[in-house]
């Protein structure tokens, strides 16, 4: 037989085993996504057996979000402390992995686990007529995508969002005094890029609502009905290590609010 037939025979072999193996892997996605979807309908009709009640488009499809690694960036952090301040900025190391940049404007400090704060002289950042919208841009300097939680009368609270999904625990609080931002207290923030966490894993929408259920017993609490589900992170740092970011749910319903953990399970209050 000719090379020529020969190796056509062969490509042709080739193109269907890689068919039947393209069939074979959506045939089995098929059947695992349709598993799923009926885990999730079993276990919302458990709550409503349990007396709990709950909008079916409440409930997230697919746990969507992964668990997160973030690494430190001190380049990073030196450049957004230039475009926040301007012009020459000076910086000082006391250790234990805080930085602090300043110049004739203000200074902000940065530190290992996420935390920040800074101080800015009068006029450096003039108010105007939109406080929300000049301390959102304050913040965007610094690479801090955020939305307003709380609003006093000098003080305006933001929460972080990364790709538009809250992070439940990193915020700050900017301080305005005389038509002028002068500080910012309490912050947390992203120390980085965050990175995909191939060691951890998350449970099924299934599986999230047993473990509310079981959750909210073990606690012992009472609800009857289920009024948001919200997805997003919180993160945490370690003594020495990246910041990691994990998914949750937070849930509220008609008697408080709840956390749940989407990589362990764990369910806990939220005050």
């Amino acid at each position: 037989m000719e090379w020529s037939k020969l190796k056509n025979i062969i490509l042709i072999i080739l193109a269907i085993t890689n068919l039947c193996l393209l069939v074979f892997v959506v045939n089995r996605e098929l059947q695992d996504s349709s598993q799923q979807r009926q885990a999730r309908q079993d276990a919302i009709q458990m709550l409503e057996g349990r007396g709990i009640q709950v909008e079916e488009d409440q409930i997230p499809h697919q746990t969507v979000l992964l668990p997160q690694v973030v690494e430190r960036d001190l380049e990073e952090e030196g450049a957004l402390a230039i475009q926040l301040l301007g012009g020459d900025v000076q910086v000082e190391a006391p250790g234990g992995g805080v930085y602090r940049y300043f110049n004739d404007k203000g200074s902000v400090q940065f530190h290992s686990d996420g935390a920040f704060s800074g101080t800015f002289s009068s006029g450096t950042f003039p108010v105007g007529e939109e406080p929300v919208r000049t301390c959102l841009d304050v913040l965007e300097r610094m690479g801090f995508q955020g939305e307003i939680i709380g609003e006093e009368t000098d003080e305006l609270t933001f929460r972080q969002l990364w790709e538009g999904v809250p992070l439940f625990n990193q915020q700050v609080t900017l301080v305005l005094e005389d038509g002028y931002v002068t500080a910012m207290t309490a912050g947390r923030r992203l120390v980085g890029e965050p990175a995909e966490d191939p060691g951890r894993s998350t449970i099924t929408v299934a599986t999230a609502l047993i473990q509310f259920l079981n959750g909210v017993d073990g606690l012992g609490d009472v609800c009857s009905q289920v009024d948001t589900i919200t997805r997003g992170y919180v993160s945490s740092t370690a003594l020495s290590g990246p910041m990691t970011l994990t998914p949750v749910w937070n849930i509220v319903t008609d008697t408080g609010a709840y956390q749940l953990d989407m990589v362990t399970g764990v369910l806990s209050r939220v005050t």
